[in-house]
């Protein structure tokens, strides 16, 4: 018996240790669940050996009721991702035992299940699942132990999700300290921090590559001292300063250098973190680099100052485009040059100018001023008194220098003003009106000045730039060609009338000798067909003939004298110099004119008894002599005609002076060009062209013919020849010696 007992107590101990030794192994292993890392798997692996179990499950609801499996041994992997399907709870069960798993390991029959619930405060959290193939043969204490192991798994388990959530939290606060540190270095906007002082505890990635240094060069630096320019760095740490303190503003904008030494605008907003006390602890700056974006918009402000210039300018343009073609209509539109240049003229002033005059050149060393326009601005600042000075032809300024020289002359701003003119009042006072921008322009045709025409503004009115000055010189042209074409057609219709007037009279002239010929030529005929010219008297046939011959030579001389013009005037006159007397010649024209002068009744006294000798053409010497004193004589009215030669060692001089009709002083220069006369055609005959061939003849020997007349005392013209010959004749000698 005492054997028999003591086996039993021996089993007993080994049992127990057996016991003890399979809990402290699970229990390990269970404890070995604290590390999330750890697969739930290995620990069901070792209770199924060390129970000799067919599958072992862990089974665990989340906060919806969906039952989830933590760990499995004996199931295959496509078991393993079967889902577990939801079923209705049911009353007086808790959830995890009415789940109906899905796998085929769990569908042998004969298998025994072992259910351990892992409470949690008395509610099942979690369900350890044991299956065997048949009732196990384990001793009743494995059961127990089996019940205390589910409360060294759920030891476990709390410990597991602390450690898995500590875990998360850690790897939570990482992710965000990373998160920041990416934010920081992958923002755009550049990113520095400061402790109060100024100096650089932070600096983001962008700071680092718009400097060009590295966090490290600056750790711990005044930011002044190393990104500032050093005409900013003292306005900038002052201000710093008043920030750190709480106080200032928040915006600004300064200039950083880079390591390369280029400015950099950055527009920055800064904060300050405070601590628990309340102090500041740090200031952080985030900022924008807006050099670029100054820079365009400055491009851009530029861009649009340029458009508006052009758009300014192109309207100035159309101004200016649609001024010209309104002043060429006018221009165009009129055949009476002054009343087209006073329209153009009050056009000007309205659109171009406060005061506009045009001046016309009358052909010689004066001028007329055909017309004078204000604008309402200048009528405003100066009364209708103002009588609007002449231009001074000597002057070196203003529109007396541009008649003389033909030249444009512009005053934009800071030359000399021009004075224009004055107002006067009742007193006698005068205020001079000055005008500090102006243009004058010549108006040219064809090489010569017109005139010309002045523009001015008055103060306030806007300054004239070139482009004013191209506008006012085109409208020069403009007008010069309006005004020369007006005249050009004025002379054409003038030369029109003179040509009729001369074929008119050519006709008539031509006509008389004709005649006169016709009318002996038929009497001879007459005589010669009756058979009586043989028996005519011979003093008849003698005077007939005369008259044929008289009337040959008047129109030889007709046709010679129109044939000298053309040659004049075609420059195909040919001269032959040689030594002439021209007292002699002058007494042998008075001699071919003995028979005229009789019919005439006019007395002619010749005064050439010293010879005068001279290098001259002796045909267009004669023929000068020959037109005067048949000018004289036609125009004479039968008075006495005194012709004089005389002179010096240089000049020869002929008078021919007659007491006739005279010629009025306005005529006197008119009578030396074609087809012109002092008098009426009807009262006179003659083609109007011998005074015109004398002053072509004596031009081209190199003398000068002038006339003194007034209506009803006679005329005298002077003619004046160089004795040694016209210096540009290349048939003159010059070293020829002429005797006085």
């Amino acid at each position: 018996m005492a054997d028999h007992g003591a086996d039993g107590d021996h089993k007993l101990t080994e049992e127990r240790l057996a016991l003890l030794s399979v809990l402290q192994e699970l229990t390990v292993a269970a404890l070995d669940l604290l590390n999330p890392h750890k697969p739930a798997d290995d620990f069901l692996d070792r209770v199924a050996e060390r129970l000799g179990c067919a599958v072992a499950l862990w089974l665990q609801p989340d906060a919806r009721g969906h039952v989830g499996l933590l760990g499995a041994s004996g199931l295959s992997s496509a078991s393993r991702q079967l889902p577990i399907p939801g079923l209705p709870p049911r009353p007086g069960l808790p959830a995890p035992l009415w789940v109906d798993l899905p796998y085929p390991e769990l569908d042998s029959p004969g298998l025994v299940r072992w259910s351990v619930p892992i409470d949690d405060a008395g509610a099942p959290s979690s369900l350890l699942l044991l299956y065997f193939d048949r009732e196990p043969t384990l001793p009743r204490q494995y059961r127990g132990m089996v019940e205390r192991l589910g409360g060294v798994l759920h030891t476990a388990l709390v410990h597991r999700q602390l450690f898995a959530r500590t875990l998360d939290s850690e790897r939570a606060l990482q992710r965000e300290r990373d998160f920041s540190s990416a934010v920081l270095d992958t923002a755009r906007a550049l990113v520095i921090v400061l402790d109060p002082q100024g100096r650089i505890i932070r600096f983001n990635r962008a700071c680092q590559e718009m400097t060009g240094y590295s966090f490290e060069e600056l750790r711990g630096a005044y930011f002044w001292t190393r990104l500032q320019p050093p005409d900013e760095a003292a306005r900038v740490a002052k201000n710093f300063a008043v920030l750190a303190a709480g106080l200032g503003f928040e915006q600004a904008e300064h200039h950083w250098m880079t390591r390369k030494g280029e400015r950099r605008l950055i527009s920055w907003a800064s904060n300050v973190l405070r601590g628990e006390s309340g102090e500041i602890e740090y200031v952080i700056g985030t900022g924008i680099d807006i050099t670029e974006h100054r820079r365009a918009e400055q491009e851009r402000d530029q861009t649009f100052q340029r458009e508006q210039q052009a758009r300014a300018r192109a309207e100035a343009q159309e101004g200016r485009s649609a001024l010209l073609a309104e002043a060429s209509g006018l221009l165009t539109g009129s055949l009476a040059p002054e009343d087209a240049m006073r329209s153009v003229a009050a056009l000007t002033v309205q659109r171009f100018a406060d005061w506009c005059v045009v001046d016309l050149l009358d052909g010689g060393h004066s001028f007329q001023r055909i017309t004078e326009a204000r604008s309402e601005a200048l009528h405003a600042t100066a009364t209708a008194r103002m009588h609007c000075a002449l231009p001074d032809l000597e002057a070196a300024h203003g529109p007396g220098r541009v008649l003389r020289l033909g030249e444009p002359e512009f005053c934009p701003e800071g030359c000399a003003s021009m004075s224009l003119g004055c107002v006067r009042d009742g007193q006698g006072l005068s205020e001079v009106v000055e005008f500090q921008s102006w243009i004058s322009v010549p108006l040219l045709a064809r090489g010569h000045a017109l005139g010309a025409l002045t523009l001015a503004r008055v103060e306030g009115g806007g300054r004239y730039g070139p482009a004013d000055f191209a506008l006012a010189q085109e409208l020069g042209r403009r007008a010069a060609m309006a005004l020369d074409n007006a005249r050009l057609y004025q002379q054409a219709q003038l030369a029109i009338g003179l040509r009729d007037e001369f074929l008119s009279i050519a006709s008539h002239e031509l006509k008389t000798p004709v005649t006169s010929l016709q009318l002996s030529v038929q009497g001879l005929m007459r005589l010669a067909r009756t058979g009586g010219l043989r028996t005519a008297r011979v003093e008849t046939v003698t005077h007939s003939l005369e008259v044929i011959e008289r009337q040959a030579k008047r129109m030889a001389k007709l046709v010679n004298t129109l044939l000298d013009v053309s040659r004049i005037h075609a420059g195909k006159l040919e001269l032959e110099f040689e030594e002439v007397d021209l007292a002699a010649l002058v007494r042998d024209v008075a001699a071919r004119f003995v028979p005229e002068l009789a019919t005439s009744g006019t007395r002619l006294q010749v005064h050439a008894d010293t010879a005068m000798p001279g290098v001259w053409d002796r045909s267009r010497l004669d023929q000068i002599v020959t037109n005067l004193l048949s000018n004289a004589i036609k125009y004479g009215e039968g008075r006495p005609i005194e012709v004089r030669v005389e002179g010096d060692a240089e000049m020869a001089r002929l008078e021919v002076r007659d007491q006739g009709i005279g010629i009025p002083a306005e005529r006197h220069a008119r009578i030396f060009r074609a087809f012109e006369r002092a008098v009426s055609s009807r009262h006179y005959g003659g083609l109007g062209l011998g005074l015109h061939i004398v002053n072509q003849l004596v031009e081209r020997l190199g003398g000068s013919v002038q006339v003194e007349s007034e209506p009803g005392q006679g005329a005298t013209f002077t003619v004046e020849l160089p004795r040694r010959g016209p210096h540009t004749s290349p048939s003159a000698d010059p070293t020829m010696q002429v005797s006085p």
